[in-house]
C-alpha cells in the first residue's frame, strides 16, 4: 500500500488567535515526531474563517484507519483545539519533497525551540 495524505479543517466556534494556535500546534511536535505511522504533517491557517488545519502523511491506510479510530483523535484532539476537527478528504499521494534543511523565512512558524524537536 501507498503513502496516504489526510486533509483536516478545525473551525472554532470562537475565534482563536494566532499566537494560541501556534502554541497549541507547537506542544504537539514531540507526539507526532513518535509516531511511526505518520510520515510528515504540516499545519496551515485561514484566519480570515477562522479555519485551521492539517496535511497528515501516512504510511498507509491502515495507519490512517488507525489514528482516526484512536482515542487520541476522537477525544484528545477535540478537547485541544476545542472543536472537533473535520476530515475533508483522503488522498493517494505523489511524490514527495523534502528539503535537506529546514531554513527560516518571513514570518514563519519556526521558532529557535520547534526546529530542534
Amino acid at each position: 500500500m501507498g503513502k496516504k495524505a489526510v486533509w483536516v479543517i478545525f473551525r472554532p466556534k470562537d475565534p482563536v488567535k494566532l499566537d494560541k494556535m501556534r502554541q497549541l500546534y507547537l506542544t504537539s511536535y514531540p507526539h507526532f515526531r513518535e509516531m511511526s505511522s505518520l510520515y510528515a504533517k504540516t499545519w496551515w491557517v485561514n484566519e480570515e474563517k477562522n479555519e485551521w488545519g492539517a496535511l497528515y502523511i501516512f504510511n498507509s491506510q491502515q495507519d490512517v484507519d488507525n489514528y482516526l479510530s484512536s482515542d487520541r483523535w476522537r477525544n484528545k484532539v477535540p478537547e485541544k483545539y476545542g472543536c472537533k476537527p473535520e476530515v475533508t478528504a483522503v488522498l493517494d499521494i505523489g511524490a514527495i519533497l523534502f528539503k535537506e534543511k529546514v531554513t527560516e523565512g518571513e514570518d514563519s512558524w519556526l521558532t529557535p525551540d520547534s526546529t530542534s524537536l
